[in-house]
């Protein structure tokens, strides 16, 4: 009786997963892409003028980000694609991405709401999320190391300038550490319209080069500047705290509305 409950327990599960699948709408296979995300702790009142009505902070929780309650990403896409095989607007892409983990006030659910950011291919600007604005986004990075040794340093300098006259501005330089393998599944909602959500599955290698929670640092050299006079540059003015830093050499995904 019980190897019985056990089979009809797993069929279940298995016809709501297939269910699922129906429900929603594959929009993008992005193969592959290499992030630096920086974990913030800027001002309550700064950080709330990103949100939404309805939406407030949820600071990370736990983990080697915890209290972040800010995140930048820089993000260099090496191949995207449509469903069907075809290059995602121009194929590859770099953006700047602001993201705020915030908390629906009415559901109690806790999301990423992506806030805004900068796009370098006209075509993935105002984007999905329609918060993209359009802009350059460029990278210079150089690798040194012995093969197959775990000192690789690495030195990036990202600089993201809007149409719109703001930007920001990245130089890191840090050693590579042993990556973990890990998977996803998480919602991203729009600031623009809060009612939108995408959901991502993937797989990505995470490298935590720093964070004051776990006490791990191999960063040597770390400079951040906003310029402009938005609100970027009010939230990041040398008074925001680097909870974490994190480097992901590679992250792939597909992506589905619900």
């Amino acid at each position: 009786m019980s190897r019985l409950a056990g089979l009809l327990i797993v069929a279940g599960l298995l016809a709501m997963n297939v269910s699922r699948a129906q429900a929603e709408t594959q929009t993008e296979n992005i193969v592959a892409e290499m992030r630096t995300y920086l974990y913030l702790q800027i001002t309550p009142n700064a950080v709330q003028s990103f949100l939404p009505n309805g939406w407030t902070s949820a600071p990370v929780a736990n983990g080697p980000n915890k209290d972040a309650n800010f995140v930048v990403l820089f993000l260099d896409r090496k191949l995207g694609l449509t469903p069907d095989g075809k290059p995602l607007q121009a194929g590859t892409n770099r953006l700047l991405v602001l993201i705020v983990p915030s908390k629906n006030a009415k559901t109690g659910e806790v999301a990423n709401m992506i806030v805004g950011g900068y796009s370098a291919d006209p075509l993935g600007s105002p984007g999905a999320y329609k918060v993209y604005g359009p802009g350059t986004v460029s990278v210079d990075r150089t690798e040194r190391g012995a093969a197959g040794a775990l000192d690789a340093k690495v030195d990036e300098t990202w600089v993201a300038k809007g149409q719109d006259g703001n930007g920001l501005n990245l130089h890191i330089s840090f050693v590579r550490g042993l990556p973990v393998l890990g998977s996803f599944d998480v919602h991203n909602y729009s600031a623009a319209d809060p009612a939108f959500y995408r959901i991502y599955r993937g797989e990505q290698v995470v490298d935590v080069l720093r964070s004051v929670n776990t006490g791990v640092n191999r960063v040597q050299t770390i400079e951040l500047k906003a310029t402009g006079s938005g609100k970027l540059a009010k939230a990041i003015n040398g008074s925001e705290k680097i909870i974490a830093i994190t480097a992901m050499p590679f992250y792939k995904r597909l992506t589905f509305l619900p």
